[in-house]
């Protein structure tokens, strides 16, 4: 499903485009969610005026029999369906603001959630009803009952309401779509490590090694959850569900594909056909195709909401309290994960800059050259012309700041005075938050080589020199970070605590 980001920036935009369009428009569902008060707000700058915007898109997986191409998908009689679906893949896929990487977080189906409020769904007709599903107060759910609950739109709450995201587009598929979508392929070809036997599906793969699998035997492999010699079930089964869709993002944006008119149009009506979405149109996707420039399929990782054995359920999962708060705060923030590649090009906007770990102890260095900072002002005063003012205040003592890098984001403001840098620049941040007293450092990993002052309220004006080669010890600002409680800190993360999958690596499944 990553793939169709990136599968319509051809030459035959226009004759897709117009068999397309009425596919998607018919199979639209209500899903996105826009009186939620649970979404968390960023702690870092908006990108600068004029730039893409960062978005969200929750993928779902629905395990439904309904239809005899589902039934007989999912080893079932249609006629004994029982009408009940589950979400039981759903992943997010972060799109960053400066169209350098797509980051892609799956949320095992066990994870343990407090029971949103949604309105109940009937799975038949795909309909909402008026009422709200009874809830006991502090019931607990698995996350993928939310969508038999109340259908994608639950799905979203649910979501958004364990990550504090918000949902800006949402694509689900079912058994016979993800089938179909692999036959226009032809096939996908995957390196599987080894035979594959599950409990309840049999023999998915008899013998390891590269191999192309068609559909039915890809949708077996991607479901496979009881697999002999797998120690953690379902986290096994998403490990194989990245690598096949990894494989079949390398197979879509191949030129086999790509400068086969026939394929490609062959897996967009698999697409269209099998998929139901909300806001999203063909112009969408070729938009978003088309802001990535060639998206490398090495900018696309895979990683894995971290877990614990539930408190509430033996047989369940919590988020691990102790890795996913920071998790949720960089993609809040569109900063990179630990394990994702740096940027190799220039982007639309900034560039993101290596992944780094985010320190909690107060920095210490020398200040540097004012003149060779990459400095952006961000005014969040509630006053006007207060960064322009400052710009030349501070480009009197020796930095260099245009009013290209001058910031007033609309509906925006904080009392604090500022220096948001990433951990790979500290004597930068502490060289602006010595011109400028009462500053406090705010690291923020993916910032790349500009350090942001943002200005607050509490900022009357004034700005001192800087003695080159002083040695320093900076300030770090404390108060509520990204999806966090109020006074709440963000464990960081470094190498090595996130398992990730590339989709440019060559992995077996």
């Amino acid at each position: 499903m990553v793939a169709v980001v990136v599968l319509v920036a051809t030459g035959w935009e226009w004759v897709i485009k117009s068999r397309a369009d009425s596919g998607i428009i018919s199979r639209s569902v209500q899903a996105i969610v826009t009186d939620d008060t649970n979404l968390a707000t960023a702690t870092a700058a908006p990108p600068p005026a004029g730039s893409y915007q960062a978005e969200n898109i929750l993928l779902l997986g629905s395990d439904t029999r309904a239809g005899a191409a589902n039934a007989a998908a999912g080893g079932t009689d249609e006629s004994t369906s029982d009408g009940v679906a589950n979400s039981d893949s759903q992943m997010i896929a972060h799109v960053s603001a400066d169209r350098q990487h797509v980051t892609v977080l799956s949320i095992p189906r066990d994870t343990m959630i407090d029971a949103p409020t949604c309105k109940s769904w009937d799975a038949a007709t795909g309909q909402l009803s008026d009422s709200n599903y009874p809830v006991s107060s502090g019931e607990k759910w698995h996350i993928n009952s939310a969508y038999s609950v109340g259908g994608p739109q639950c799905s979203v709450r649910a979501v958004q309401d364990l990550t504090g995201l918000k949902i800006d587009r949402v694509i689900g598929i079912d058994f016979a779509g993800f089938q179909n979508m692999v036959e226009a392929l032809g096939g996908v070809t995957v390196n599987v490590c080894g035979p594959i036997v599950d409990g309840e599906l049999g023999t998915v793969i008899p013998d390891g090694g590269v191999q192309t699998v068609q559909g039915d035997t890809a949708l077996s492999l991607v479901r496979a959850r009881k697999v002999a010699g797998d120690t953690d079930s379902d986290l096994a089964r998403i490990r194989r569900q990245q690598i096949v869709l990894s494989a079949i993002l390398q197979q879509v944006t191949s030129a086999g594909t790509l400068l086969n008119p026939a394929k490609l149009d062959a897996f967009l009506q698999a697409f269209v056909s099998n998929t139901f979405t909300d806001n999203v149109t063909i112009d969408d996707l070729v938009a978003l195709a088309q802001s990535f420039g060639t998206l490398d399929p090495s900018r696309v990782t895979f990683f894995t909401l971290p877990t614990v054995p539930s408190d509430y359920d033996p047989d369940a999962l919590d988020p691990d309290e102790t890795k996913a708060p920071a998790v949720f705060t960089a993609l809040l923030n569109d900063q990179p994960l630990p394990g994702e590649p740096a940027a190799t090009s220039a982007a639309p906007t900034q560039t993101a800059a290596p992944t780094s770990t985010v320190s909690t102890a107060a920095p210490t260095g020398e200040t540097i050259d004012p003149g060779s900072i990459d400095l952006a002002i961000v005014n969040l005063t509630g006053r006007s012309g207060v960064a322009t003012e400052t710009m030349g205040q501070l480009n009197d003592i020796g930095f260099v700041v245009s009013e290209d890098n001058l910031l007033a984001p609309e509906g925006q403001g904080q009392s604090a005075i500022t220096v948001e840098y990433d951990p790979t620049n500290v004597p930068q941040a502490l060289t602006v938050a010595g011109a400028v007293p009462n500053a406090v450092l705010v690291p923020i990993a993916g910032l790349g080589t500009q350090v942001r002052l943002l200005l607050g309220s509490s900022y009357q004006g004034g700005v001192q020199s800087v003695q080159v080669g002083s040695a320093v010890t900076g300030t770090l600002a404390e108060g509520t970070t990204g999806a966090l409680p109020s006074g709440s800190s963000v464990p960081s993360l470094t190498a090595g605590e996130l398992t990730s999958v590339n989709a440019g690596a060559e992995l077996c499944a």
